[in-house]
């Protein structure tokens, strides 16, 4: 029988109007239902409802379907109509309740909005199952939105009170899963950077071409580059999955060359209907005859998206990955020495997606500049841009402000009062602020350069540390797969120091930074300076000239000061250089 659920009694009333009404009702073609039903295409309504048949003709409204496993969420101006729509639609027959959700002060801007907030909310929230595609994501304003974004706030809480979802939205913005879902907003950057790739795509599908020209997308930290990817990856697989569709039967897979990543992707997209965990694969995958190797040297995977292209590698300080590069090469009819992974995937990918920041190259193994564009040519030289920053509160600015500090540019002082960024005069200040912050913003993090041996590597007692600076006795990251997830689980890995590592490629609530010892800075010079001896990363510098390893430091230094959502806490072992960057920050006891 329909009929209206109560909101419980901690839900909000919304700032404006009256509060939001949602109708739960049968979903169902069965003649025997003689409530608000699905009847032979139209929308029965009993008594306690006649007098709101504009709610149900002619109202703006969003309404979600679910048969206590899986769930769809939609909107439309024409309740009944949409319903009878859905029954007669295979796919939808399969569910048992509509819950009708409507509000007074609702237009269809409103609407789409909230569907698409519901949408990306409930997937990460893991009640249901989500059913939706992911096409038609347009990041759009509209008159009075933040007065709108706090009324959903209400909504959500009145959907927990009913049980339609289980998880507050900060629990939900907090997880892995929503930050890696596919169910997201595009911004105009993305939007049009999906339209270029789309479009190149179909034009590829015309060509038979064995290889077709690539694509490279191109963009600083916390541009979207990773969401443009997971996005992407949803909206080709439902096509590829769509017997009409032209793209239909096509292979398509993501590639995560960063393992901490990648293993986190797989786990957030395990829950996201048309995704396979094995669609995420590494570079190594490629060259597997389940993926891209072929016995005909054609290659095997039609679409490939390669996130993090930046640490793709070559035959430098692979340690013991050396014998299975080799093998791979081998198999591929390459010489080792003179291949890199960026070749792997023109070799078994027909179109191969780059998604590329050349600031995040942290390594010697990883793919030179100058390789990538020999490799990629034109599409390298001129890449869609993604511009806007995503991440950081601070926005493209503070990220030009840290990166002109780091190449000691002299830049003019900046200050973001949008976003956290300080120096610590003590240890004990930085270590007290990241205690505080960790208490809140579970997704804060202590991160700093390899300036410490990692002696507590094998130490399963949890007792070694590694980092000891004015009394206070830290420890490495005890894992690089999923350190900042795991942290959320435990509190042992949240109190740990992550490297490069196991941050690269994550968002952090604050991020707390650590200059540690191998960077510092010579007052006769007045110049940064790098003090390999007490860079312990042997990968890292082994084979590499002074200049490259300057280089490398630098970059990890901008990639850790760039996690930072809300903010950025730095704390500097070498005192000459804490001095000299307290001109550029705000400094607190």
């Amino acid at each position: 029988m329909a009929h209206t659920v109560e909101a419980h009694e901690n839900a909000c009333v919304p700032k404006r109007g009256e509060p939001f009404r949602i109708l739960e009702m049968p979903f169902s073609k069965a003649e025997n239902i003689v409530d608000a039903a699905i009847v032979d295409g139209k929308v029965i309504v009993d008594k306690d409802i006649l007098g709101d048949e504009q709610v149900l003709y002619d109202w703006p409204a969003v309404y979600i379907l679910d048969n206590g496993k899986k769930a769809y969420v939609g909107q439309t101006t024409n309740f009944t109509r949409r319903m009878g729509d859905h029954g007669r639609n295979d796919e939808k027959r399969g569910f048992t309740r509509a819950n009708l959700i409507t509000h007074p002060e609702f237009n269809q801007s409103v609407i789409i909005d909230y569907e698409h907030k519901l949408i990306s909310l409930m997937a990460a929230d893991g009640k249901y199952e989500l059913t939706n595609k992911n096409n038609g994501w347009d990041e759009c304003d509209f008159f009075s939105r933040s007065i709108y974004d706090e009324m959903f706030e209400d909504l959500w809480e009145e959907l927990r009170g009913i049980k339609l979802v289980d998880k507050t939205i900060a629990e939900i913005e907090n997880s892995e899963v929503f930050k890696y879902s596919p169910y997201k907003e595009l911004n105009l950057d993305q939007k049009v950077a999906l339209e270029k790739i789309l479009s190149a795509v179909l034009d590829a599908q015309k060509t038979n071409r064995a290889l077709c020209e690539p694509i490279v997308v191109d963009g600083k930290p916390g541009t979207g580059k990773t969401i443009l990817a997971l996005f992407l990856l949803k909206m080709l697989k439902d096509r590829a999955a769509d017997k009409d569709d032209e793209l239909f039967g096509k292979r398509i897979f993501l590639v995560e060359p960063i393992s901490s990543i990648r293993k986190t992707v797989k786990e957030a997209v395990g829950v996201i209907p048309g995704i396979r965990k094995k669609d995420i694969i590494g570079p190594y995958d490629l060259v597997k005859l389940e993926y891209g190797l072929t016995t005909d040297g054609h290659p095997g995977i039609d679409i490939c998206i390669v996130d993090e292209s930046h640490r793709l590698k070559r035959f430098k300080n692979l340690g013991q990955q050396n014998s299975n590069y080799m093998q791979k090469c081998a198999l591929l009819g390459m010489e080792a020495a003179t291949t890199t992974q960026v070749d792997w995937v023109l070799k078994t990918c027909k179109l191969p997606i780059f998604l590329y920041d050349s600031r995040q190259s942290v390594l010697p193994s990883d793919v030179e500049h100058h390789t990538f564009s020999d490799r990629l040519g034109d599409s390298f030289e001129h890449p869609i841009m993604l511009d806007k920053q995503m991440r950081v509160k601070g926005g493209n600015r503070y990220l030009d402000y840290i990166e002109d500090i780091l190449k000691e540019k002299d830049p003019i002082i900046q200050e973001f009062p949008e976003y956290e960024l300080c120096l610590h005069k003590s240890f004990a200040s930085f270590n007290e602020s990241f205690v505080e912050h960790l208490e809140y913003a579970e997704l804060t993090r202590m991160v700093a350069g390899y300036g410490w041996k990692w002696n507590s590597r094998d130490d399963d007692s949890r007792t070694k540390t590694d980092i000891h600076i004015d009394g206070i006795d830290k420890r490495w990251n005890s894992m690089t797969e999923n350190w900042v997830g795991e942290g959320q689980e435990d509190e042992f890995y949240a109190n740990e120091v992550g490297c490069i590592h196991s941050v690269q490629g994550y968002d952090l609530s604050y991020a707390y930074v650590i200059f540690g010892p191998e960077i510092c800075y010579d007052k006769q010079r007045q110049a940064i300076v790098i003090d390999q001896v007490r860079y312990f990363d042997k990968n890292g510098k082994r084979g590499s000239t002074p200049e490259d390893v300057d280089a490398f430091i630098r970059n990890i230094y901008y990639v850790l000061l760039t996690r930072g959502i809300e903010g950025t806490h730095v704390y500097v072992y070498d005192a000459a250089l804490r001095k000299y960057l307290s001109r550029y920050m705000d400094v607190v006891d």
